[in-house]
């Protein structure tokens, strides 16, 4: 953390390289990669064969990361990368090392972080070998006064919401697919951002990984929470959550009104 109110975030970029094939092809200096690459292990581009084999289809999703061991978050921007020596389409990976003290204080929303590793990627389009960090400004005092989780209503029932911190609250390894009909990826993008900020912010929920697609079937279980939007194939711990529900499917979990409380305040201020 730098003077101020300037945070410099540690990153890294994971793709395809000619010759080499898929790896770390950039970090910031300072990046203690092996601290936090291994949160990602063999799921660094869990991105569907469908969408990966046709290089006009469309790679936008956003990945999510607990890093516990230094109460940090990684968040990860999957994209399309360059393509490769024979001219296929790769996928690219760039993740940001985050302080959680900023997301819960509200001076840091997973959007800025987002805004600036894209012009990050803007500004320096090949990113390769050692690279600065990410500079991000964090919100000032009276900014955070808005709530976590700002412009949910608009995509997601309360009913679901509740539903969700039911699953969370009850069951510590549960998994759940939330499905959005039709929706865009930039809709299940925002979605994912305003879901954690939500539940671990407003409603301390411990933080989860979460994905904002439907990942491949090998790495569905590394995540607790994924966004679709259609049903995907997936074993029996994950449960099918419509967002668009009229009534909770669950009923609250005992002795945690207060987590609900806080839910409830965040999401009729959104």
């Amino acid at each position: 953390m730098n003077e101020g109110d300037l945070l410099e975030l540690e990153h890294w970029i994971y793709g395809a390289s000619p010759e080499k094939g898929y790896g770390t092809k950039a970090e910031s200096h300072r990046l203690n990669g092996p601290l936090y690459m291994r949160y990602l292990d063999n799921h660094f581009t869990p991105v569907r064969v469908e969408k990966t084999a046709n290089g006009g289809t469309l790679i936008d999703a956003r990945m999510i990361h607990p890093a516990p061991a230094n109460d940090e978050v990684l968040l990860s921007i999957l994209g399309r990368g360059v393509a490769d020596e024979y001219n296929r389409p790769t996928i690219a990976n760039h993740t940001v090392v985050i302080p959680g003290g900023p997301i819960r204080a509200g001076r840091l929303r997973f959007a800025d972080v987002e805004a600036a590793a894209l012009e990050f990627d803007r500004r320096n389009p090949k990113g390769l070998g050692k690279v600065d960090p990410i500079s991000v400004t964090l919100r000032s005092p009276e900014e955070t006064v808005t709530l976590p989780g700002e412009g949910i209503r608009r995509l997601i029932t309360k009913a679901a919401v509740d539903t969700l911190a039911s699953r969370f609250l009850a069951d510590h390894q549960g998994r759940t697919l939330v499905l959005c009909r039709g929706s865009t990826n930039q809709y299940r993008n925002d979605l994912l951002y305003r879901l954690v900020e939500l539940l671990h912010c407003a409603g301390e929920i411990a933080l989860f990984p979460a994905i904002s697609d439907a990942p491949t079937l090998s790495a569905m279980n590394h995540f607790r929470l994924a966004i679709s939007s259609r049903g995907v194939r997936a074993d029996g711990t994950w449960t099918l959550l419509d967002a668009s529900i009229d009534h909770a499917a669950l009923p609250p979990v005992r002795g945690k009104s207060p987590v609900y409380g806080r839910i409830a305040e965040a999401f009729a201020a959104a």
